[in-house]
């Protein structure tokens, strides 16, 4: 895999130029019953982020909500684990319709049992002293991926809970990134392996730094870019459509 700097900047300063006066950018969903930053809202959150792939994320995140509002124990690892795993796999079922559900029922138990190691895990995040820290916190959560993690992080860090000023370390890659990144020419080739998925993620930074446009900016403005135009095939209205060798058809 060969990276190019010259084109990552344009890309970087092209998708700045086009949404750096948006008030909101990239935003996960979330019930508005859920006060932000309560222990409930991060509760959520670490749900929320366990199965979202960057797949019709926006579905995704409708679905997740009104399965809180029907079923709000779903939320809660103490009422998860008090329930049937067929009654827990319905619910995905029915109401997330997560691709692989027996993968999504075990990931849901699993997170359940590492939340229950803590009594209120937004105080816990309060005691967070570094990016670093942040990460091997989310780490140490077994289920999260380079992709799930990463948003989960930019999520948590967004929120100003954690006690640093640290910008994000990685920025969450997912296929659609990998693609827009090739599209453009930031990357030669879309068949890249974990460890190149990390370099990309830590060029964007790089990148982005010498720009002074923040990792979680670049983050969103990747994700909102494949949301909005990508996905919905509107290759003559994107910013990056100067850049973008679509070859005739888009994502």
């Amino acid at each position: 895999m060969n990276l190019n700097s010259n084109q990552c900047r344009k890309v970087i300063s092209q998708l700045h130029t086009y949404y750096k006066d948006f008030y909101s950018l990239a935003e996960i969903a979330y019930p508005q019953s859920i006060p932000f930053r309560s222990n409930e809202y991060y509760l959520y959150m670490f749900y929320s982020c366990l199965l979202d792939y960057g797949m019709r994320s926006k579905i995704y995140h409708q679905n997740l909500i009104e399965a809180y509002q029907k079923y709000p124990q779903l939320f809660s690892p103490k009422a998860v684990l008090t329930m049937e795993e067929c009654e827990i796999k319905e619910i995905l079922v029915k109401n997330v319709h997560p691709r692989y559900p027996n993968v999504a029922l075990k990931k849901w138990i699993n997170l359940s049992k590492q939340l229950m190691n803590y009594e209120d895990i937004s105080e816990h995040l309060k005691k967070i002293t570094s990016a670093t820290e942040l990460y091997d916190f989310i780490k140490s959560i077994k289920g999260y991926g380079q992709k799930t993690g990463g948003l989960l992080i930019r999520i948590i860090t967004d929120s100003s809970i954690c006690h640093f000023k640290e910008e994000m370390e990685n920025i969450p890659i997912d296929r659609h990134d990998i693609e827009i990144s090739y599209l453009t020419g930031v990357v030669d080739t879309m068949n890249l392996n974990l460890v190149e998925i990390k370099s990309l993620s830590s060029f964007y930074i790089q990148e982005g730094k010498k720009q002074k446009i923040s990792p979680s900016s670049i983050d969103k403005y990747l994700w909102e870019v494949g949301n909005s135009f990508c996905n919905k095939k509107q290759c003559d209205d994107c910013p990056l459509q100067s850049l973008c060798n679509k070859k005739g058809s888009c994502l």
